[in-house]
């Protein structure tokens, strides 16, 4: 998969315009349907994380642990300097919980509805 060849490329570019094209025209149809699809998306995706966390705390992936974390990581979720690429996971679980929490709250409310949530929340 590191040099992917044309037809798999073609592949992927396809399924990527048809997804945002279905995923568009569910929006338009049905905009708490979407979020609500998305919120379980995102859920799953805190699973995932908190699985991985669990595998490196109790030792089974212990490269992660101490491996250092990539300078855009640190710089995006402000880690210190030393932080390892685990800490990066764990911010990514609480940025997939967030998502989780705000498509939720926007399938919870009318589509008409103030946005419930301040900027920068």
């Amino acid at each position: 998969m590191r040099k992917p060849g044309p037809l798999f490329r073609a592949a992927v570019v396809a399924t990527q315009g048809i997804f945002f094209w279905s995923f568009g025209l569910a929006y338009i149809l049905s905009p708490r349907f979407c979020h609500r699809f998305v919120g379980y998306l995102e859920e799953e995706a805190v699973k995932t994380y908190t699985h991985l966390l669990e595998e490196i705390d109790t030792g089974r992936l212990p490269m992660f642990r101490s491996l250092a974390a990539p300078p855009i990581a640190r710089e995006y979720y402000r880690l210190p300097a030393d932080a390892s690429l685990r800490d990066v996971f764990s911010c990514i679980r609480a940025d997939e919980s967030h998502h989780r929490e705000v498509n939720h709250g926007f399938a919870d409310i009318n589509t008409t509805a103030a946005n419930p949530f301040p900027p920068g929340y």
